[in-house]
């Protein structure tokens, strides 16, 4: 008699989904960290560069040096205002986040600095068509001026908020920037950084010097913004 013994089964090994990419992680957080950033003192500032540039002297043509001030003035205020998207609440609780510190961090000084440099290209695009005919007017050398000043405030951020949590870290890194500026601004006149004229006296040796001095900010910002632990 023969006897027929039920095929054995196989069962399936269980599958595991393979875990999401750096960058595809990286992209997911920047929605939730868009929402979490503080936007109120930037679209401040914002608002009051728009009233600035229109308002000042309306109605007729802007002189070139006073368009250079008024630029100056919304560069280092949006800078500072930048510097409170570094400003998180959580970062004491997310020591197991699936993204490393520095990488929140680059996203928060990313955000808010692009829309800073956004901002301003903005008003100096409105200034431009006040200014009077022929006047120079240089937007390369006037942003690496803004990008010097946002780095200094979003490094002295990301150092500050190591140190102290809430808004009293970016109010630091206010403090920070303005010192810098008002420091320059009292330097004698052959080592002035901030040329009253565009084009004319020191402004060729002076740029040289921001762009020698464009980088620093931004290596502090790195070593600020690192992991400290491995």
């Amino acid at each position: 008699m023969h006897v027929t013994l039920p095929a054995r089964q196989q069962t399936a090994a269980p599958s595991f989904a393979s875990p999401p990419s750096r960058r595809r992680v990286v992209l997911l957080l920047v929605g939730p960290l868009a929402r979490a950033i503080d936007w109120a003192p930037l679209l401040l500032v914002a608002a009051f560069t728009a009233g600035l540039v229109s308002l000042v002297r309306y109605g007729e043509a802007l002189p070139g040096g006073d368009a250079l001030v008024l630029m100056r003035i919304c560069g280092t205020l949006l800078g500072a205002a930048a510097a409170f998207g570094l400003v998180d609440a959580m970062s004491a609780d997310l020591g197991a986040a699936a993204v490393p510190r520095w990488v929140r961090q680059a996203l928060r000084c990313l955000l808010p600095g692009a829309a800073a440099i956004a901002i301003w290209l903005a008003a100096f695009s409105y200034v431009l068509t006040r200014l009077p005919q022929g006047s120079l007017f240089p937007v390369g050398d006037l942003l690496i001026e803004v990008g010097v000043c946002l780095g200094i405030a979003l490094a002295a951020a990301a150092t500050a908020v190591r140190l102290a949590p809430g808004r009293q870290a970016a109010m630091a890194a206010v403090v920070v920037q303005l010192a810098m500026v008002l420091g320059t601004i009292l330097l004698p006149q052959q080592v002035r950084l901030w040329p009253p004229t565009c084009g004319f006296g020191y402004w060729n040796e002076a740029h040289l010097f921001w762009l020698a001095m464009l980088p620093l900010p931004y290596l502090w910002l790195v070593l600020a913004g690192r992991d400290l632990r491995r």
